[in-house]
């Protein structure tokens, strides 16, 4: 799994697994998931995540207990 953030896009990027896109479904308004030929999650994009969490410094985020570092790009 791989987590980033981009700071221009405001978009926060979770690759969950490699493989090829098939699908790409909106869950929600900005909030997509790609999906693969079976149907399983390879990539989930969040925009406007700051909108959507407060704050817009997103050096560090905490999913669970567990605090992870975000690299940003631009």
């Amino acid at each position: 799994m791989k987590i980033t953030y981009d700071k221009k896009a405001d978009a926060l990027n979770i690759v969950l697994k490699k493989g090829i896109v098939k699908e790409t479904i909106e869950v929600s308004p900005e909030i997509f998931v790609d999906l693969d030929k079976e149907g399983k999650p390879l990539f989930l994009e969040i925009i406007g995540l700051s909108e959507k969490v407060g704050g817009k410094n997103f050096s560090n985020i905490e999913i669970g207990k567990r605090k992870i570092s975000m690299p940003a790009f631009a």
